[in-house]
């Protein structure tokens, strides 16, 4: 077969089981350990306590089986870390990722293969081939937000996989007489400026609002972002065809997104019909409809993808979150990844920026581990009939312990991030958080 006609019969969507190579496997947490976290990442220093090593020991070792389930707040960072978590516990645990990165050429594919990534293509086989390498004792690792969601106080809504394949496991081990446990494994990260990065973050502020084409005004990092928001939120309104709200409702910065939000919703609703409440699943929904009609109308679907870009934008600088007398400037951060990750898009320097999305100052990552679920014990004490309802309660619970985690993280160290936090002129007054 010629060379031609083997890349012509390639697909993003073809699924392959992975092919793993355990000297490229541990050459590669070389690489990311020294080269990607510590230089291209401006990483400095990985803290996990004892006793949360410990417990991803304990949770993660060949006597077990282990579906590994850490929160995502950002793109790129969040892989680099699973690698160096898989180094510590279990260095040839397989990886999800997207089909879009995995598949993006046969070349690249291969690489990916042998390096113990999963491609998530629908209807594959990546469920069977995890179940059988978590059985195998090496563990799997996946993200069951299922995006990045540039957020690092709060866990979005779980997507069932990882429940469905710590299920499938316990369930053939059972069947074979096994009494091995089967762990599903919370894990949560904040990553924290080891410096004052408002200087930078203001400078990355400034050119975001420039390439965007509005105006903020000479100044230090508050007022940059207390004049930015507003003027996006109008800017916006005017671009996607919105009713944009008046300068009078902008002094009103929340109530008046909330506004702009329910048209968002309204209009995308009346073209594809209810949406879920729920923004992830309706994100998901939204999705799947606007491959389906682009085919027959490619340019009201483009114009859609943007209202939703918008929507998803909005919706996640919610006011639970960044209603607040003062902001830390980790916060300020995730919100202008956001808006480079979905406003700027369109030129090739775009594209490699938004695919390495490298911190405007050097940051240091402290993880911690949730208690495991002791998956194997549930399912050994639900009753026939009862299987689709326990699945819903292993992952409820699995996000509970994420978001639980995660709070008393944020608890422990806010003397570190409130050091630099800035005033929030948005602040509508309400009660401090």
């Amino acid at each position: 077969m010629s060379h031609d006609a083997s890349r012509a019969r390639f697909t993003p969507l073809e699924y392959r089981d992975p092919t793993p190579v355990p000297w490229l496997i541990s050459a590669l947490g070389v690489v990311n350990r020294h080269l990607i976290l510590g230089g291209l990442l401006r990483f400095r220093g990985l803290v996990l306590p004892e006793a949360d090593r410990a417990r991803l020991r304990a949770a993660v070792n060949p006597d077990t089986v282990a579906f590994l389930g850490p929160a995502h707040p950002e793109f790129l960072t969040d892989w680099m870390i699973d690698k160096e978590i898989s180094c510590l516990c279990s260095p040839l645990m397989a990886h999800w990722a997207s089909y879009e990165i995995v598949n993006l050429s046969p070349a690249v594919r291969s690489f990916w293969l042998a390096n113990n990534l999963i491609a998530n293509v629908p209807g594959g086989g990546g469920k069977a081939y995890s179940v059988r390498w978590a059985i195998a004792g090496h563990g799997v690792l996946l993200h069951p937000e299922g995006t990045a969601t540039w957020q690092g106080e709060r866990i979005a809504t779980l997507l069932p996989g990882l429940a469905d394949m710590a299920w499938e496991a316990a369930t053939t081990l059972a069947a074979q007489g096994s009494s091995r446990p089967v762990h599903m494994v919370p894990l949560v990260w904040r990553l924290v400026f080891t410096r004052n990065a408002h200087g930078p973050l203001a400078r990355d502020l400034a050119d975001l609002a420039r390439r965007v084409g509005v105006a903020v005004p000479i100044g230090d990092l508050a007022a940059r972002f207390a004049a930015l928001m507003p003027a996006l939120l109008a800017h916006q309104c005017r671009r996607l065809g919105l009713a944009a709200p008046t300068a009078r409702e902008r002094h009103d910065y929340f109530p008046a997104q909330a506004a702009v939000l329910q048209q968002l919703r309204a209009m995308l609703a009346e073209r594809y019909g209810a949406l879920d409440e729920d923004l992830t699943r309706a994100q998901f929904q939204l999705r799947k409809a606007m491959r389906e009609r682009m085919t027959h109308d490619p340019d009201g679907v483009r114009a859609d993808r943007a209202r939703l870009f918008e929507l998803q934008r909005l919706a996640n600088f919610d006011p639970a979150l960044y209603d607040r007398e003062r902001l830390d400037q980790e916060r300020i951060a995730e919100v202008l990844k956001r808006m480079r990750a979905t406003l700027l898009t369109a030129q090739p320097g775009d594209v490699l920026r938004n695919t390495l999305p490298i911190a405007v100052a050097p940051r240091r990552v402290h993880v911690r581990v949730a208690e495991p679920i002791a998956v194997h014990a549930v399912r050994a004490a639900c009753a026939p009939g009862d299987e689709t309802q326990a699945r819903a309660a292993l992952l409820a619970t699995h996000h509970e312990r994420l978001q639980r985690t995660l709070d008393a993280l944020g608890n422990e160290l806010a003397g570190e991030t409130r050091r630099h936090a800035v005033p929030n002129a948005l602040w509508s007054g309400g009660t401090t958080h």
